[in-house]
């Protein structure tokens, strides 16, 4: 059985050698690690900023012109701006109002896709209800084509910037391999592999720069195909107004009569 207090001074002398020799451990690490502190550590951002070359400005200006295009289109691209609902029961109580001179005069000011388009649909209202229709389509699909090609801008960048990055690291991997042999093998491990690290950060950054630009393509093209298709079915909605009623039959003249005032109007 062992003596508790025997236990304690035992423990307490430990302590006291422990303390003792904590500045000569202290001199022997400073003396043995002297050659270790002589040794930089580089963060991954010094390393990222070192390794830029000449193909990271350009991707630099790929991305800046990916957040453009990014902001524009959420900026442009909105419920107001394309399909707006104020402004589409505006135009039904104006038509259902019969003041069809108020409805062209608004639609006609308006800056949106529903307004453009039902514009181009009422122009066409003395070639017949199907000219109308017709022409309502070819105008949202002209605006659909519009928004989609400059969405398309977005893959492309996505599509660009890994080659581009690609290219970088080949360069530099080149460069590294030069130097290697022209030093004669005076190149160390190290610095052969500093250079490739230097090299794939070309890569790193064309590859960043790709995943944002291919996610936000993905988002805006869906965004652009659902807002456009509401607003020609807001617009094709309208219209409904203008479609001439089928013939009647007027009670005891036995003639048949077409109800168009939406057509004439």
């Amino acid at each position: 059985m062992i003596n508790r207090k025997s236990y304690i001074k035992n423990c307490f002398a430990v302590g006291v050698v422990m303390l003792l020799a904590r500045p000569v451990w202290a001199q022997a690490d400073g003396a043995g690690g002297a050659e270790a502190t002589t040794t930089t550590v580089t963060s991954f951002l010094d390393v990222v900023i070192q390794g830029i070359g000449y193909i990271g400005p350009v991707i630099l200006l790929l991305s800046i012109a990916m957040a453009y295009l990014v902001i524009e289109h959420f900026w442009t691209i909105r419920t107001s701006t394309m399909n707006n609902e104020a402004e589409i029961r505006e135009t039904r109580d104006l038509i259902e109002n019969r003041k069809f001179r108020e409805c062209v005069k608004a639609v006609s000011d308006s800056r949106s896709m529903f307004g453009d388009v039902l514009t181009i649909g009422l122009r066409h209202g003395r070639h017949g209800f199907e000219a109308m229709q017709e022409a309502v389509e070819e105008r949202a699909n002209a605006w659909r084509s519009r928004l989609f090609r400059k969405v398309e801008l977005l893959n492309i960048i996505g599509n660009i910037s890994p080659l581009l990055g690609l290219l970088g690291t080949v360069t530099g991997m080149i460069q590294a391999f030069g130097q290697m042999q022209a030093t004669q093998g005076a190149y160390g491990p190290e610095e052969l592999a500093g250079g490739i690290s230097l090299a794939l950060v070309s890569t790193f950054l064309g590859l960043i720069v790709a995943i944002f630009a291919l996610f936000f393509f993905g988002i805006c093209r869906n965004r652009v195909d659902s807002m456009t298709v509401a607003a020609q079915a807001a617009v094709i909605d309208t219209l409904e107004y203008f479609r001439p009623s089928p013939q009647s039959v007027v009670p005891g003249t036995g003639s048949a009569k077409r109800e168009t005032a939406g057509a004439d109007a």
